[in-house]
């Protein structure tokens, strides 16, 4: 039960503090929502353009449908999705892109918070002359005058000069200013720039005279640090080989103009990569075949003439099927040897070979070597991924040293197994010659015009032959070419996502936090530090400490208020209620010689008036009351209250005077004063003196309540000394005035010190119209009767 009063007391104590500050609240959230709207309004609007493109990545080991078509494993290479994601945002891509696009010039429109990229809606244009130097990065500021003139006005702090046609920045510009007016179209000249700017037709002067432009020459590596930037690239998810490109641009139409753009070059540029090895083979057969085609017409022509000079009879069943052998195995023998050339080419080639399109030889060589196909295969994959790399301009990269590592010890397995295929095919060669040599020794038994006429027919067939297989095999090559595909695929257009900047509902929602957080930090340190009692519920919220009575405040600020002609009905009812509090405590000494301390955390908390009143209150009941003025130091109870102020507690308790000449005594009353005396040199030291403690002693004896009035805890000692000797101490805590923490800390202090004796009152609590309009309508009544 007592975690959930606790817990309830809590959260009143939260409802109350807020209410407490719910101007502040109000004003605050005001403020911060239109912040947030202003910065909305006015804020530089950033857009989302994406795209979404998607990577046809091919495995090592799956099979794709272009393998069945002859000649096509040559442009087989390998594609990998993390390779794709970074060569995507390599600088030469964007080099590229940003070659097909004019974007030298940026134009921009002073606003209140940012300046608005024109891009098309420029009122001029800038023409830069590229063969001279040109100022980058730098605003130029255009004050359009009339239709013919206008003022350009720059001031650089630093700046490059970039030569464009070379790509780099040849000069610095330090601390230059420049202002003139020209005329437009004629030519703008200096040192530092050259250029020439044109007003669009159609522009209304009369709206652009008074807004301020101007316009900023970017250098091509400028822009591709801005867009790599803004540039995002990413897969759109774990599993997938989609790719989500979005750019985040200050003008939508620029924006999308380059990621259009962008996308076409990825497309374009990677089948440019994949069509390089195709047109490599193409030109290389062509060169075989000028060669081959010589030959065949050679060929050709001397059996033509062979056979119109001669006489040429058919050979009989012998001479035909030796010839056929002759024939068959001269086929084998020419083949064996333009394998075993092959070989030897492409082993004298491969070992000094610096450029991967040499081995494009491998598409018209029939290795009939399955290992040595795939690994030259390997090779070619893995010299096209340097390559890949190099263009890339990623000469450092550890994947290149990598690469390189493999490639050395590709090279070696390859040309090991080179050696054996020579060795083994050379080994074929001997045996078919010698089996020539067999076939032709009985062909020398044939008449000698057969024998030469076979000859002629062998040459033109060999050279036939191999012809026909280059033409065979350029058609191969044209063929996958033109069935090449690039590995990426767009499947979204470039298109607006939505706004980048300013979130409106983001910004709304975070400055309405703002607003309730600085109330709320404004409070927290408030009440921390600064925060004071504002009324008993106040109060029960923060402490546990028993207050004994509340003081409510006289209307006209009259302090001696049981005096005939004051009438303060409300606050003479309050001590008169704690007059009837006092009844309840549970007393030391039951009947009489009752000591009351008044004491405070600070000066003007009105300890002083309510321990006077408080003294009235009771006397009024017949009770024998004296009030003792222990601030010796101030002694504002003697200076403001008593009629005497020359005698006091000073001068008894140094022995000077007896206490029948200090206490104040008044005819007709029941309540005596004893003041403070002259200032003592020694203050703490009387109080805190054995004569002292004889004194309340004695007064026990004459007084029923003994009322002392004393200087504040947190200002001296003494109120804990006398405190000891009380029978009740009241913490005078005046509401709107007293801090919390420093009564925190002197109330800490007195209850770790006094024990159960302390207790406090509430001075200064307002009272409400209707407790003040009950009073004041009793006592009307009252002293209505009385009159009657």
């Amino acid at each position: 039960m007592s975690t959930g009063t606790e817990e309830i007391n809590d959260l009143k104590g939260i409802v109350s503090k807020i209410t407490k500050y719910w101007k502040l609240y109000l004003i605050s959230i005001i403020i911060s929502i239109g912040i947030g709207v202003v910065y909305n309004k006015f804020s530089e609007p950033m857009v989302s353009i994406g795209s979404k493109v998607v990577v046809h990545e091919n495995a090592r080991n799956t099979i794709d449908p272009t393998s069945f078509m002859p000649g096509s494993e040559l442009f087989s290479g390998r594609n990998t999705f993390q390779n794709s994601l970074i060569s995507l945002n390599a600088r030469p891509l964007l080099e590229k892109v940003l070659d097909k696009l004019n974007f030298s010039v940026f134009y921009y429109q002073k606003q209140l918070l940012y300046d608005e990229n024109l891009y098309t809606s420029s009122p001029f244009q800038v023409i830069l002359d590229r063969n001279y130097l040109q100022l980058t990065g730098v605003e130029m500021h255009i004050e359009i005058l009339s239709k013919e003139l206008y003022t350009l006005t720059v001031e650089v702090d630093e700046a490059p000069l970039h030569n464009y046609i070379s790509g780099r920045n040849e000069n610095e510009v330090f601390d230059w200013e420049y202002k003139h007016t020209y005329r437009f179209g004629d030519p703008v000249e200096n040192e530092n720039f050259n250029f020439t700017i044109l007003l669009k037709d159609g522009v209304n002067l009369e709206k652009i005279k008074k807004k301020k432009f101007f316009f900023v020459t970017r250098s091509k590596r400028q822009l591709v640090n801005d867009y790599k930037d803004n540039l995002l690239i990413e897969a759109t998810q774990v599993d997938a080989t989609a790719i989500n490109i979005s750019l985040v641009a200050n003008n939508y139409q620029q924006g999308k103009d380059f990621l259009d753009k962008y996308v076409e070059t990825i497309i374009e540029h990677d089948l440019q990569r994949k069509n390089h090895i195709a047109f490599s083979t193409i030109d290389f057969i062509d060169e075989q075949l000028d060669e081959v085609f010589d030959s065949l017409s050679l060929a050709e022509q001397s059996l033509q003439d062979f056979k119109t000079r001669r006489q040429v009879v058919d050979v009989n069943l012998k001479a035909g099927q030796i010839y056929d052998n002759l024939r068959t195995i001269n086929n084998e023998k020419d083949l064996m040897e333009a394998h075993i050339n092959n070989l030897e080419f492409l082993n004298e080639n491969f070992q000094k070979d610096d450029d991967f399109s040499a081995h494009s030889v491998t598409v018209i060589s029939d290795l009939n070597n399955q290992v040595l196909n795939d690994l030259l295969n390997e090779y070619i994959n893995l010299i096209g991924r340097v390559n890949h790399l190099l263009e890339n301009r990623q000469a450092k990269s550890p994947q290149l040293r990598e690469l390189n590592f493999q490639i050395s010890n590709l090279k070696n397995t390859i040309l090991v197994n080179l050696q054996y295929e020579l060795d083994a095919s050379r080994l074929a060669l001997q045996q078919l010659e010698q089996k020539l040599g067999t076939l032709n020794s009985e062909l020398n038994s044939l008449p000698e015009t057969q024998r030469n006429l076979t000859t002629f027919e062998r040459n033109f067939r060999l050279n036939d032959e191999i012809y026909t297989f280059l033409i065979q095999k350029r058609s191969e090559a044209q063929i996958a070419k033109a069935s090449n595909l690039p590995d990426f695929e767009i499947i979204d257009y470039p298109a607006y996502e939505g706004m980048k900047a300013p979130k409106e509902s983001r910004n709304i929602a975070l400055m309405l936090f703002l607003g309730l957080l600085l109330p709320t930090i404004y409070m927290l340190i408030h009440e921390a530090y600064f925060e004071k009692v504002s009324d008993i519920d106040d109060y029960r919220l923060g402490f546990d400490s028993p207050v004994l009575g509340q003081i409510y405040l006289s209307a006209n600020g009259d302090k001696k208020l049981f005096e005939e002609n004051v009438d303060q009905p409300i606050a003479a009812e309050a001590f008169r209620k704690l007059r009837t509090n006092l009844g309840f405590w549970t007393w030391q000494h039951e009947q009489n010689g009752r000591i009351i301390l008044f004491t405070s955390t600070m000066p003007g908390e009105g300890k002083t008036f309510c321990s006077y009143n408080l003294g009235h209150a009771l006397g009024a009941l017949g009770k024998k009351v004296v009030i003792l003025d222990f601030d010796l130091r101030k002694g504002d109870l003697s200076h403001n209250f008593f009629e005497r102020k020359e005698h006091g507690i000073s001068e008894y308790l140094s022995s000077q005077l007896t206490l029948e000449d200090v206490i104040q005594a008044q005819e007709g009353s029941n309540v005596h004063y004893i003041g403070t005396g002259p200032l003592p040199p020694n203050p703490s030291e009387l109080v805190e003196s054995e004569d002292c403690r004889e004194m309340l002693q004695e007064l026990r004896k004459r007084y029923d309540y003994i009322i002392a009035d004393t200087a504040p805890t947190s200002v001296t000692a003494e109120s804990l000394s006398l405190g000891r000797m009380a029978d009740l101490v009241m913490v005078v805590l005046r509401v709107n005035y007293t801090l919390k923490k420093e009564f925190t800390e002197v109330l800490n202090e007195l209850e770790t010190s006094l024990g159960k004796k302390v207790t406090v009152l509430l001075n200064g609590v307002k009272a409400s119209r209707n407790r003040y309009y009950n009073y004041s309508s009793y006592y009307l009544k009252q002293n209505a009767k009385k009159n009657v």
